[in-house]
């Protein structure tokens, strides 16, 4: 078979397919209600472990004639859902769910409405792992024993219920491998192409032995992740967002392989490119109505659990896949190091210039200590993966609620001016406001900024605490949880800290705007004296009207982070610290802490909309700072690729374990840019202790062009935030974001 020969038909035949999503299966999750409402006794594990059966033999199966490998299972998600819909996600609507959806409408949708905060009361949905490790390990009966030998210790019906729900989950997924494997079978009946018949024989065979035991080829490695990652996270109603870290993972199952004569490179690099679009086509990354990308990522380089750099040839083939076939997703994240050999950071630099603007760098270094430092296993730390956009979880030991809670701290910094304003949402969210007025210092002004926001993380703290310990209630994942190193010995379900580490995340958006506005308020209220706290107050409340001319010169004549000040510099680096220790450590209900991240998705754009006029001269509506990047306001002359990276190194980014991303969009065609100036971005980026480096590097020309004449360029592939799309299938504001982005730099 060949990826390139096939390709056309491989997508036609998956599009034909899903263009028909969601699929209708009403019927069957009204069947499950029913059940569960019949047995009120029933245990929340007890009630997941009967849909398990229940759906793996009624849910339908697909084989598809043009893709290698055995899948789909269909529980009737729509075509761009990745975890949260479908029948598998039944519990979460049982009545039990829906007293917890109308408690968060209740307590977020005010603090939402005023643009604080974009949050969830119950555990992430969606930026998960799976615990592929165990699952090479064991396969599924190795799990099943494991479960077994395990139960006669159980000491409660809950850790009993709980046991058993894992047993029933993975002899649902050997239901579901067997079912495809008879639809394999029966599809041959009536085959004629003989390439095609091989292809189904290769299915049906391989899918009645693996996963139930460990694969042992590199062909049943592929398939093992594919099938464990799609029909546990449709089983379960979770998404996993992970395609795993696979030069690490199936680098053993290829070089024996290779050894033995099973596989020639070119065969493993045709499996390896269908195994890769296949995201790209299941979740039409070309339709226009998806545009907000899908949460899938698949991580290489880095490490192993040993400390070895990884870097060998299916690193390169999976480089050259996302090259040549101009894949957009997964998103590519690539962990890089300076152990790392020099043809790496080549490779990566000929990819970033080629377009394709799916590809993240992960600082090892910073990543792996950021991690420890919070108290996890070095070892454990060196197998990370970026779980959905950029927010690295751990695998095989780690879940983490990452993309759950995010604040607004253009907001929280301007509550103190007008702390009136807050007098009623503040205290139904269990806060209260200080107000600036009776700052006589920057130091004090400081501090209460500061108080402010300690106040306001926890008391969102103490909202997520109210209602995430239920989630082992509002849905149980059992079958998710056997892969994990820990939950079969504990005995106790992911969604109730069965993991190793179970943390969580408190994402804040706008830090550059952050610390241009505190800035500003030094220079201009306490150095320098041009204006009263209040007077500044009074300018903010009217967004400078009737005060362009000093608008303009806060925009100007006031140093902005990522701009060459050392006043700045240092002063970047103290707030980077208070903010982090002023998010960060707080215990959650599943005996792991919050960690702070430096990752806003796209809520910098939302929360900008909401909030005022800001001291560095911001109107109000304008976005924030994305990421822990500069503010649009700031990029300029003065701000530009060097001065944004020497400006990454007076701050101590071990501080933000989750992630704290810096987005560079870079102003070049790429036929005027040699490689060596990216990779040169690159070790720069390293050396000055960034964490994750995102990457538009495009033509602004070309921008404006596809704007006005979508059909010249449908391939322009462009980094959102978080995610990369298609240029053509954004909406227009999110279209002129990007140029304006990108034109300044």
């Amino acid at each position: 078979m060949s990826f390139l020969l096939e390709r056309e038909w491989f997508e036609a035949e998956l599009d034909r397919y899903y263009a028909a999503f969601p699929s209708d299966l009403r019927h069957l999750e009204a069947a499950l209600h029913e059940l569960s409402a019949a047995h009120p006794a029933w245990l929340p594990a007890e009630r997941k472990a009967a849909g398990y059966e229940f759906l793996a033999s009624r849910c339908p199966v697909k084989v598809f004639r043009h893709f290698p490998f055995y899948f789909e299972f269909n529980v009737g998600k729509p075509r761009t859902d990745l975890g949260s819909g479908g029948v598998g996600g039944w519990l979460k609507r049982e009545p039990f769910g829906r007293e917890l959806e109308a408690l968060g409408i209740k307590h977020l949708q005010p603090l939402g409405e005023c643009g604080l905060t974009i949050s969830w009361l119950v555990l992430d949905d969606n930026h998960h792992a799976l615990g592929y490790d165990n699952v090479f390990r064991d396969g599924l009966n190795g799990l099943i024993a494991r479960a077994e030998a395990r139960l006669p210790q159980a000491a409660s019906a809950r850790e009993e219920a709980f046991l058993r729900a894992t047993l029933a989950g993975n002899r649902a997924l050997l239901t579901v491998a067997n079912r495809l494997a008879d639809e394999a079978d029966r599809l041959l009946t009536a085959e004629t192409d003989p390439v095609v018949q091989a292809r189904l024989q290769r299915i049906a065979a391989t899918a009645r032995e693996v996963p139930a035991r460990p694969p042992t080829t590199f062909y049943e490695a592929l398939n093992t992740i594919l099938f464990m990652r799609e029909v546990t996270q449709a089983l379960d109603g979770n998404g996993i967002s992970v395609f795993g870290h696979p030069d690490r993972i199936l680098w053993p199952y290829y070089r024996d392989d290779l050894a033995a004569g099973r596989i020639t490179r070119d065969e493993a690099k045709d499996l390896l490119a269908f195994f890769l679009a296949f995201s790209d086509v299941r979740f039409g990354m070309r339709q226009a109505k998806n545009h907000n990308g899908t949460n899938s990522t698949v991580a290489i380089g880095g490490c192993d659990r040993q400390g070895h750099a990884i870097f060998n040839d299916l690193t390169r083939m999976i480089l050259e896949i996302y090259r040549e076939a101009r894949l957009v997703d997964p998103k590519l994240n690539a962990r890089l190091s300076p152990r790392h050999p020099e043809e790496y950071f080549e490779l990566l630099g000929q990819l970033a210039l080629e377009g394709g603007n799916t590809l993240c760098i992960f600082n090892d270094d910073v990543i792996i200590e950021a991690n420890r430092k919070m108290g996890k296993a070095v070892a454990d730390c060196r197998l990370y993966v970026g779980g959905g956009c950029q927010e690295n979880v751990l695998e095989n030991t780690e879940v983490n609620s990452r993309a759950t809670l995010y604040l607004n701290l253009g907001q929280i910094f301007l509550m103190g001016f007008a702390p009136e304003r807050w007098t009623t949402v503040a205290a139904n969210a269990g806060f209260a406001v200080q107000t600036y007025a009776a700052a006589t210092d920057f130091a004090s002004f400081h501090a209460l900024f500061l108080a402010n926001l300690k106040a306001v993380v926890d008391a969102h703290v103490a909202l997520r605490n109210r209602t995430e310990g239920e989630g082992w209630r509002y849905n149980p994942c059992p079958l998710h949880s056997s892969t994990f190193d820990d939950c079969l010995e504990r005995g106790l379900d992911m969604m109730e800290g069965g993991a190793r580490y179970n943390f969580g995340s408190v994402s804040l958006a706008g830090i550059g705007t952050l610390i241009d506005s505190l800035f500003a308020v030094n220079r201009v209220v306490y150095e320098q004296h041009q204006l009263s706290l209040a007077q500044l107050a009074d300018m903010l409340t009217a967004d400078f009207k009737g005060e362009e001319a000093y608008r303009q010169y806060l925009l100007h004549r006031v140093p902005k982070f990522g701009q060459e000040d050392e006043a700045v510099r240092a002063y970047s680096a103290r707030v980077f610290a208070d903010v982090a220790r002023a998010a960060s450590g707080q215990p959650n209900t599943r005996g792991g802490r919050y960690e702070a991240s430096l990752f806003s998705f796209r809520s910098f754009t939302s929360f900008g909309e909401r909030a005022g006029a800001t001291p560095d001269g911001r109107h109000a509506g304008q976005h924030l700072s994305p990421g822990m990047s500069p503010s649009l306001l700031a990029l300029g002359p003065e701000c530009g690729i060097s001065q944004v990276l020497r400006a990454l190194e007076p701050l101590d980014l071990t501080l933000y374990p989750v992630v704290a991303v810096l987005d560079l969009k870079l102003p070049m065609a790429a036929a005027g840019c040699p490689a060596p100036a990216v990779t040169a971005i690159f070790k720069r980026f390293l050396a000055a202790g960034g964490s994750v480096l995102q990457l538009n590097i495009v033509d602004p020309a070309v921008l404006h062009e596809a704007r006005a004449h979508p059909e010249r360029h449908p391939d322009l592939v462009v980094r959102v935030s978080g995610y990369s799309s298609y240029f053509n299938s954004l909406p227009p504001a999110l279209q002129d974001e990007i140029i304006a982005r990108t034109a300044v730099v």
